[in-house]
Protein backbone atom coordinates (compact mmCIF):
# COMPACT_ATOMS: atom_id res chain seq x y z
CA UNK A 1 0.00 0.00 0.00
CA UNK A 2 1.06 3.38 -0.90
CA UNK A 3 0.11 6.62 -0.16
CA UNK A 4 -1.95 9.35 -2.19
CA UNK A 5 -0.32 12.39 -3.62
CA UNK A 6 -2.86 15.20 -4.51
CA UNK A 7 -1.49 18.30 -6.84
CA UNK A 8 -4.25 20.61 -7.22
CA UNK A 9 -5.85 24.29 -6.13
CA UNK A 10 -7.18 24.83 -2.54
CA UNK A 11 -9.71 27.73 -2.21
CA UNK A 12 -11.23 30.05 0.41
CA UNK A 13 -14.72 29.43 -0.34
CA UNK A 14 -17.40 32.49 -0.13
CA UNK A 15 -21.14 31.86 -0.04
CA UNK A 16 -23.57 34.06 0.00
CA UNK A 17 -27.08 33.15 0.15
CA UNK A 18 -30.27 35.46 -0.47
CA UNK A 19 -33.21 35.91 1.92
CA UNK A 20 -35.25 36.76 -1.17
CA UNK A 21 -35.51 36.80 -4.89
CA UNK A 22 -32.10 38.56 -6.21
CA UNK A 23 -32.26 42.14 -7.28
CA UNK A 24 -29.22 43.49 -9.37
CA UNK A 25 -27.35 46.23 -9.23
CA UNK A 26 -27.93 46.26 -5.08
CA UNK A 27 -27.71 44.99 -1.51
CA UNK A 28 -29.14 41.81 -0.99
CA UNK A 29 -29.97 40.72 2.62
CA UNK A 30 -29.14 36.85 3.10
CA UNK A 31 -26.34 34.56 4.96
CA UNK A 32 -22.82 34.26 4.00
CA UNK A 33 -20.49 31.45 5.01
CA UNK A 34 -16.70 30.80 4.85
CA UNK A 35 -15.25 27.90 4.48
CA UNK A 36 -12.00 26.15 3.08
CA UNK A 37 -12.47 24.44 -0.09
CA UNK A 38 -10.58 23.81 -3.85
CA UNK A 39 -11.06 20.15 -5.34
CA UNK A 40 -7.81 18.96 -4.57
CA UNK A 41 -7.56 20.40 -0.97
CA UNK A 42 -11.45 18.31 -0.60
CA UNK A 43 -9.85 14.82 -2.15
CA UNK A 44 -7.37 15.44 0.32
CA UNK A 45 -9.20 16.31 3.29
CA UNK A 46 -11.27 13.16 2.45
CA UNK A 47 -8.60 10.93 1.97
CA UNK A 48 -6.99 12.12 5.30
CA UNK A 49 -10.26 11.30 6.73
CA UNK A 50 -10.07 7.81 5.33
CA UNK A 51 -6.90 7.00 6.83
CA UNK A 52 -4.63 7.44 4.27
CA UNK A 53 -1.07 8.86 4.03
CA UNK A 54 -1.64 12.01 2.25
CA UNK A 55 0.40 14.40 0.55
CA UNK A 56 -1.13 17.47 -0.72
CA UNK A 57 0.56 19.65 -2.84
CA UNK A 58 -0.38 23.23 -4.17
CA UNK A 59 0.82 26.67 -4.00
CA UNK A 60 -0.59 29.02 -0.17
CA UNK A 61 -0.47 32.43 -0.38
CA UNK A 62 2.17 34.52 2.20
CA UNK A 63 -1.51 36.47 2.95
CA UNK A 64 -3.40 35.32 6.06
CA UNK A 65 -5.63 33.10 4.48
CA UNK A 66 -2.45 31.67 3.10
CA UNK A 67 -1.90 30.94 6.41
CA UNK A 68 -5.07 29.91 7.52
CA UNK A 69 -5.38 27.20 4.73
CA UNK A 70 -2.06 25.41 5.35
CA UNK A 71 -2.47 25.23 8.83
CA UNK A 72 -6.16 23.50 8.55
CA UNK A 73 -5.35 21.36 6.21
CA UNK A 74 -2.07 20.11 8.23
CA UNK A 75 -4.22 20.03 11.36
CA UNK A 76 -6.46 17.60 9.02
CA UNK A 77 -3.33 15.17 8.75
CA UNK A 78 -2.20 16.42 5.35
CA UNK A 79 1.45 16.81 4.71
CA UNK A 80 2.32 20.06 2.89
CA UNK A 81 5.92 19.77 2.78
CA UNK A 82 5.90 19.79 -0.72
CA UNK A 83 3.72 22.38 -1.18
CA UNK A 84 5.15 26.13 -1.71
CA UNK A 85 4.42 29.33 -0.43
CA UNK A 86 4.66 32.28 -2.88
CA UNK A 87 4.57 36.22 -2.03
CA UNK A 88 3.52 36.84 -5.86
CA UNK A 89 -0.24 36.17 -5.71
CA UNK A 90 -3.15 36.24 -3.12
CA UNK A 91 -4.74 33.18 -1.76
CA UNK A 92 -7.16 31.37 -4.44
CA UNK A 93 -10.53 32.89 -3.76
CA UNK A 94 -13.95 31.16 -4.64
CA UNK A 95 -17.59 33.31 -4.54
CA UNK A 96 -21.12 31.84 -5.05
CA UNK A 97 -24.06 33.83 -4.90
CA UNK A 98 -27.48 31.65 -4.32
CA UNK A 99 -31.00 32.97 -4.66
CA UNK A 100 -33.69 32.40 -2.65
CA UNK A 101 -34.16 28.91 -3.32
CA UNK A 102 -30.59 28.37 -2.81
CA UNK A 103 -29.54 27.56 -6.90
CA UNK A 104 -26.18 29.12 -8.11
CA UNK A 105 -26.53 32.53 -9.64
CA UNK A 106 -23.33 33.53 -10.73
CA UNK A 107 -20.09 32.37 -9.22
CA UNK A 108 -16.31 33.60 -9.71
CA UNK A 109 -12.86 31.77 -9.22
CA UNK A 110 -9.57 33.67 -8.65
CA UNK A 111 -7.06 30.76 -9.03
CA UNK A 112 -3.67 32.65 -10.37
CA UNK A 113 -2.10 31.22 -7.47
CA UNK A 114 -1.66 28.26 -9.34
CA UNK A 115 0.61 29.71 -12.19
CA UNK A 116 3.61 29.63 -9.37
CA UNK A 117 4.15 25.95 -9.93
CA UNK A 118 7.30 25.31 -11.37
CA UNK A 119 9.16 22.23 -13.22
CA UNK A 120 11.13 22.59 -10.29
CA UNK A 121 8.78 22.27 -7.62
CA UNK A 122 6.95 19.56 -9.72
CA UNK A 123 10.30 17.54 -10.27
CA UNK A 124 10.79 17.84 -6.20
CA UNK A 125 6.89 16.01 -5.84
CA UNK A 126 7.78 13.69 -8.44
CA UNK A 127 11.42 12.66 -7.14
CA UNK A 128 9.15 11.33 -3.93
CA UNK A 129 6.46 9.34 -5.08
CA UNK A 130 7.66 5.42 -5.28
CA UNK A 131 5.64 3.32 -8.09
CA UNK A 132 2.81 2.35 -5.30
CA UNK A 133 1.88 5.45 -4.26
CA UNK A 134 -1.38 7.12 -6.61
CA UNK A 135 -1.24 10.56 -8.02
CA UNK A 136 -4.19 12.42 -8.22
CA UNK A 137 -4.61 15.76 -10.32
CA UNK A 138 -7.34 18.01 -10.61
CA UNK A 139 -7.94 20.47 -13.82
CA UNK A 140 -7.53 23.38 -11.95
CA UNK A 141 -3.53 23.04 -12.59
CA UNK A 142 -2.77 24.57 -15.81
CA UNK A 143 -2.09 22.66 -19.29
CA UNK A 144 2.53 23.00 -18.64
CA UNK A 145 2.03 21.19 -15.32
CA UNK A 146 -0.39 18.47 -16.36
CA UNK A 147 1.44 17.42 -19.41
CA UNK A 148 4.74 17.76 -17.26
CA UNK A 149 3.12 15.65 -14.59
CA UNK A 150 1.46 13.13 -16.69
CA UNK A 151 4.85 12.60 -18.47
CA UNK A 152 6.83 11.82 -16.10
CA UNK A 153 4.58 10.10 -13.34
CA UNK A 154 6.03 7.11 -12.62
CA UNK A 155 2.77 5.57 -10.77
CA UNK A 156 -1.24 5.16 -11.19
CA UNK A 157 -2.09 8.58 -12.21
CA UNK A 158 -6.02 9.80 -11.44
CA UNK A 159 -7.35 12.87 -12.37
CA UNK A 160 -10.66 14.86 -11.63
CA UNK A 161 -12.10 17.20 -14.81
CA UNK A 162 -13.19 19.94 -12.01
CA UNK A 163 -15.68 21.14 -14.71
CA UNK A 164 -17.22 20.71 -18.52
CA UNK A 165 -14.74 23.97 -19.26
CA UNK A 166 -11.38 22.82 -17.93
CA UNK A 167 -12.00 19.37 -18.41
CA UNK A 168 -10.03 20.19 -22.03
CA UNK A 169 -7.10 20.50 -20.09
CA UNK A 170 -7.03 16.97 -19.52
CA UNK A 171 -7.57 15.63 -23.06
CA UNK A 172 -4.18 15.22 -24.05
CA UNK A 173 -3.20 12.83 -21.11
CA UNK A 174 -5.92 10.64 -20.79
CA UNK A 175 -3.55 7.84 -22.31
CA UNK A 176 -1.82 8.49 -19.20
CA UNK A 177 -4.62 7.90 -16.57
CA UNK A 178 -5.08 5.24 -14.87
CA UNK A 179 -8.92 6.28 -13.14
CA UNK A 180 -10.53 9.30 -14.63
CA UNK A 181 -14.00 10.36 -12.96
CA UNK A 182 -15.96 13.03 -14.61
CA UNK A 183 -19.54 13.23 -14.41
CA UNK A 184 -22.17 13.19 -16.82
CA UNK A 185 -21.83 16.43 -18.14
CA UNK A 186 -17.54 16.33 -18.02
CA UNK A 187 -18.27 12.84 -19.95
CA UNK A 188 -20.47 13.77 -23.09
CA UNK A 189 -18.61 17.06 -23.37
CA UNK A 190 -14.77 15.32 -23.94
CA UNK A 191 -16.17 12.25 -25.91
CA UNK A 192 -19.46 14.32 -27.83
CA UNK A 193 -21.89 10.93 -26.98
CA UNK A 194 -24.87 11.73 -25.11
CA UNK A 195 -25.77 9.54 -22.39
CA UNK A 196 -29.36 8.43 -22.82
CA UNK A 197 -29.48 4.74 -22.88
CA UNK A 198 -27.35 1.50 -22.09
CA UNK A 199 -26.20 1.80 -25.41
CA UNK A 200 -24.73 5.06 -25.08
CA UNK A 201 -23.46 4.76 -22.01
CA UNK A 202 -21.45 1.82 -22.96
CA UNK A 203 -20.16 3.60 -26.18
CA UNK A 204 -18.95 6.37 -23.76
CA UNK A 205 -16.82 4.12 -21.65
CA UNK A 206 -15.48 2.55 -24.67
CA UNK A 207 -14.88 5.63 -26.36
CA UNK A 208 -12.53 6.35 -22.53
CA UNK A 209 -10.74 2.92 -23.09
CA UNK A 210 -9.79 3.91 -27.00
CA UNK A 211 -8.03 6.80 -25.38
CA UNK A 212 -5.86 4.69 -23.06
CA UNK A 213 -7.98 5.65 -19.39
CA UNK A 214 -8.06 2.18 -17.25
CA UNK A 215 -10.53 2.93 -15.08
CA UNK A 216 -13.36 5.05 -16.31
CA UNK A 217 -15.97 6.32 -13.64
CA UNK A 218 -19.27 8.41 -14.73
CA UNK A 219 -21.22 10.04 -12.24
CA UNK A 220 -24.53 10.48 -12.97
CA UNK A 221 -26.79 11.90 -10.11
CA UNK A 222 -29.75 9.76 -9.61
CA UNK A 223 -28.94 8.40 -13.20
CA UNK A 224 -26.12 5.95 -11.03
CA UNK A 225 -22.76 5.34 -11.58
CA UNK A 226 -21.13 3.90 -14.71
CA UNK A 227 -17.34 1.98 -14.35
CA UNK A 228 -15.53 0.78 -17.47
CA UNK A 229 -12.82 -0.95 -17.22
CA UNK A 230 -11.49 -3.46 -20.17
CA UNK A 231 -12.66 -6.48 -18.29
CA UNK A 232 -16.26 -4.84 -17.77
CA UNK A 233 -18.50 -2.10 -17.90
CA UNK A 234 -21.44 -1.73 -15.30
CA UNK A 235 -24.11 0.52 -14.10
CA UNK A 236 -24.53 0.68 -10.71
CA UNK A 237 -27.72 1.80 -8.46
CA UNK A 238 -28.39 3.18 -5.08
CA UNK A 239 -31.12 3.88 -2.78
CA UNK A 240 -32.75 7.53 -2.82
CA UNK A 241 -30.28 10.01 -1.19
CA UNK A 242 -31.20 12.41 0.96
CA UNK A 243 -29.34 15.67 0.35
CA UNK A 244 -28.60 17.84 2.52
CA UNK A 245 -25.56 19.95 0.39
CA UNK A 246 -24.18 18.11 -2.88
CA UNK A 247 -20.98 19.91 -2.65
CA UNK A 248 -17.84 18.01 -2.17
CA UNK A 249 -19.58 14.37 -3.16
CA UNK A 250 -17.35 14.21 -6.38
CA UNK A 251 -14.52 15.10 -4.62
CA UNK A 252 -15.24 12.42 -1.39
CA UNK A 253 -15.89 9.66 -4.75
CA UNK A 254 -12.59 9.96 -5.87
CA UNK A 255 -10.51 10.08 -2.86
CA UNK A 256 -12.81 6.74 -1.65
CA UNK A 257 -12.17 5.59 -4.86
CA UNK A 258 -8.31 5.76 -4.95
CA UNK A 259 -8.05 4.78 -1.00
CA UNK A 260 -9.91 1.66 -1.75
CA UNK A 261 -7.56 1.02 -4.94
CA UNK A 262 -4.81 1.47 -2.83
CA UNK A 263 -5.65 -0.61 -0.34
CA UNK A 264 -6.30 -3.59 -3.33
CA UNK A 265 -9.75 -3.21 -3.96
CA UNK A 266 -10.80 -4.11 -7.26
CA UNK A 267 -12.13 -1.51 -8.99
CA UNK A 268 -15.97 -3.03 -8.28
CA UNK A 269 -15.46 -3.06 -4.79
CA UNK A 270 -13.56 0.56 -5.27
CA UNK A 271 -16.74 2.15 -6.83
CA UNK A 272 -19.28 0.71 -4.11
CA UNK A 273 -17.09 2.16 -1.20
CA UNK A 274 -16.86 5.31 -3.18
CA UNK A 275 -20.52 5.66 -3.38
CA UNK A 276 -21.32 4.74 0.02
CA UNK A 277 -18.47 7.61 0.94
CA UNK A 278 -20.11 10.81 -1.40
CA UNK A 279 -23.39 9.20 0.25
CA UNK A 280 -22.07 10.00 3.50
CA UNK A 281 -21.25 12.88 2.60
CA UNK A 282 -23.96 14.90 0.43
CA UNK A 283 -26.61 13.77 3.38
CA UNK A 284 -24.37 15.52 6.18
CA UNK A 285 -24.14 19.32 6.66
CA UNK A 286 -20.70 20.56 6.25
CA UNK A 287 -19.67 20.93 9.96
CA UNK A 288 -20.87 17.68 10.38
CA UNK A 289 -18.53 16.00 7.46
CA UNK A 290 -15.24 16.28 9.43
CA UNK A 291 -16.68 13.83 11.65
CA UNK A 292 -16.61 11.17 8.64
CA UNK A 293 -14.66 7.92 9.17
CA UNK A 294 -13.95 4.46 7.53
CA UNK A 295 -15.84 2.56 9.55
CA UNK A 296 -18.86 4.69 8.78
CA UNK A 297 -18.79 4.61 5.20
CA UNK A 298 -18.19 0.82 5.73
CA UNK A 299 -21.18 0.47 7.72
CA UNK A 300 -23.26 3.00 5.49
CA UNK A 301 -22.45 0.73 2.54
CA UNK A 302 -24.18 -2.03 4.22
CA UNK A 303 -27.49 0.10 3.81
CA UNK A 304 -26.84 1.31 0.52
CA UNK A 305 -28.81 -0.84 -1.78
CA UNK A 306 -26.34 -0.90 -4.58
CA UNK A 307 -27.23 -2.77 -7.60
CA UNK A 308 -24.94 -3.69 -10.72
CA UNK A 309 -26.07 -3.88 -14.24
CA UNK A 310 -23.45 -5.71 -16.73
CA UNK A 311 -23.60 -3.59 -19.77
Amino acid sequence: MGQLIVIGGANVDICGASNEPLRNYDSNPGTISVAFGGVGRNIAEYAALLDEKVKFVTAFSSDNYGTLLRNDCEQLGMDCSLSITTHDYPSSMYIAILDHDRDMRIAMSDMRILRAFTKEMLDDVLKSVSRDDIIIIDANLDIPSIHYIARNAQCILAADPVSVAKSARLADVLDRLTVFKPNRFEAEHMSGIEITDEDSMRRVLDWFLEQGVKETVISMAEKGILLGTAEEKILLSHRIVDIENATGGGDSFLAAYTSARNRGDTPREAVRFAASCAVCVIEKKAAQRRQITRQAVMENERGMQIKEKLL
